[in-house]
C-alpha cells in the first residue's frame, strides 16, 4: 500500500493562508500534526502541545473577535514563516506590531510553531543564513 500523499511546504503555505484569511480554525486541522507544539515569542516555553489544544485556543480567540492579517509570507524547504498582525479589541491584539511565526513542516504537516518578535530571528530559525542573504539574493 502506498503511503498517504503529504503536500510540500508550498501547499502548506497556501493552506495556512486560506485558513487564516477565512478565519477558519477548523481548516487548519488538515495541516497540523496531532502532536504539534506551539511556543510563544517570550521564550517562556509554556505553549500548546496538541492539535486539539491549539485549535481550541484558536477558536476561543476568534470568539473574542480577534483575527490576523498576513503581512509577509516566506516558504522554505522545511518551514513556512508568516508575518502576522493581530487585530481586535482585546489582548493580544496589537495592530501596530507584526509577529513572525515559524511553522516547521515534516512530511507535509506542521510539527512545531514558534513565534518571534524579530523578523531576522524568525527567518534564521526557518532557514539558517536566510536573514543574512536578504530579499532577492
Amino acid at each position: 500500500m502506498a503511503p498517504p500523499f503529504r503536500p510540500g511546504c508550498a501547499s502548506v503555505t497556501a493552506r495556512l493562508r486560506e485558513a487564516l484569511d477565512a478565519a477558519d480554525c477548523r481548516s487548519l486541522a488538515d495541516v497540523l500534526h496531532p502532536y504539534v507544539c506551539w511556543y510563544p515569542s517570550d521564550g517562556s516555553g509554556i505553549g500548546f502541545h496538541t492539535r486539539s489544544h491549539l485549535l481550541s485556543r484558536c477558536a476561543r480567540l476568534h470568539a473574542l473577535g480577534l483575527w490576523v492579517g498576513i503581512e509577509e509570507t516566506f516558504t522554505y524547504p522545511a518551514a513556512v514563516v508568516l508575518g502576522l498582525r493581530i487585530h481586535g479589541t482585546v489582548p493580544p491584539a496589537d495592530p501596530q506590531t507584526v509577529g513572525y511565526h515559524v511553522f516547521d513542516v515534516t512530511d507535509g504537516l506542521v510539527t512545531r510553531i514558534t513565534c518571534y518578535a524579530d523578523r531576522s530571528r524568525a527567518l534564521d530559525a526557518a532557514f539558517p543564513g536566510a536573514a543574512a542573504a536578504g530579499p532577492g539574493r
